[in-house]
């Protein structure tokens, strides 16, 4: 028989875990609504499946911003499972504000604790971590997951000094530099960048990787013009164009200058006939640069050997 919210809400508050945990998947597997995922993450970690509690809570993060108790779970949780670089980012989002102060000694502590007691495994982890550019893609995506269980300090050194490596694919340097802004630290890092120059940039002026002005704008004209009359090709655009910003970070509103057009290539519309030629040069010139990365990517993803 299925359980009910009532039933499954009288285990959790009786503490049978196990029952719990089960009726909760239960109805989490039929309405992934944020209550659910709160009450099955909770019931996992008392369950000691602390694993599965981690992977539950990151479906919906979210759901955890909604009041001092929950959010301190979802700290909880994390750190549980040693997620303290994501443990720091949830505290420095602007709707954590009045739980920083709270949880932000917490991580520390746990940070602490795991240099201590888990010696070997946090040097091997920041090993690897430093040395990302000298593995295939597919391990750089695994070790930079994995580097997420370091304490802050040993993962801003790994990171300053990866933003500067050539050999990284230009799509975990973006993401490595949209971390910092997440962590909202405030520090000046050089960035080798996809035109091959090194850029100093100041993580304070930061922003997210879709809030600068020709990703709006983009985004923008792609909902209005195009997901109206054909939302499959829009999903496909959609795709692509989150990866091109993504690798563009943070200098995309220098190089997508006409974001309308750039839009219509990617779905393969006729181009505004107003256009300046060399505006059309540029997007032809990036749009090349770009689907080459692209190409090592969608490799690595099918487990085939790509240079970076």
């Amino acid at each position: 028989m299925t359980p009910t919210f009532e039933t499954a809400l009288a285990a959790f508050n009786a503490e049978k875990w196990s029952q719990a945990s089960a009726a909760f998947t239960t109805l989490y597997q039929a309405d992934q609504r944020p209550e659910l995922n709160r009450y099955l993450a909770v019931s996992l970690y008392h369950n000691q499946q602390f694993l599965a509690a981690e992977q539950i809570a990151a479906e919906n993060d979210g759901a955890y911003l909604v009041s001092a108790e929950w959010f301190t779970w979802r700290i909880t949780i994390a750190l549980q499972n040693q997620q303290f670089i994501f443990a720091r980012e949830l505290c420095a989002l602007p709707q954590a504000a009045s739980w920083q102060a709270q949880e932000l000694p917490r991580i520390v502590a746990a940070e602490e604790r795991a240099q201590t007691a888990l010696v070997a495994t946090q040097r091997v982890i920041a090993k690897q971590f430093y040395h990302l550019g000298d593995v295939p893609l597919r391990e750089q995506q695994r070790r930079l997951l994995r580097a997420h269980q370091l304490p802050l300090a040993d993962f801003l050194k790994g990171t300053q000094y990866l933003l500067v490596d050539p050999f990284l694919h230009p799509l975990l340097r973006a993401t490595l530099l949209e971390e910092l802004f997440r962590l909202r630290v405030k520090m000046t890092v050089q960035v080798h960048w996809l035109d091959e120059q090194q850029h100093t940039v100041s993580t304070a002026q930061l922003e997210g990787v879709f809030a600068g002005s020709a990703a709006q704008q983009a985004l923008t004209y792609l909902q209005e013009q195009i997901a109206q009359n054909n939302p499959g090709l829009a999903a496909n655009v959609r795709q692509t164009l989150n990866l091109q910003l993504m690798m563009l970070y943070p200098f995309a509103d220098k190089i997508v200058t006409h974001p309308r057009a750039w839009v219509d290539w990617l779905a393969g519309r006729p181009l505004d006939q107003s256009l300046p030629e060399s505006a059309v040069n540029q997007i032809k010139t990036w749009q090349s640069r770009l689907a080459k990365h692209l190409e090592t990517l969608f490799a690595a993803a099918n487990g085939e050997k790509s240079e970076n």
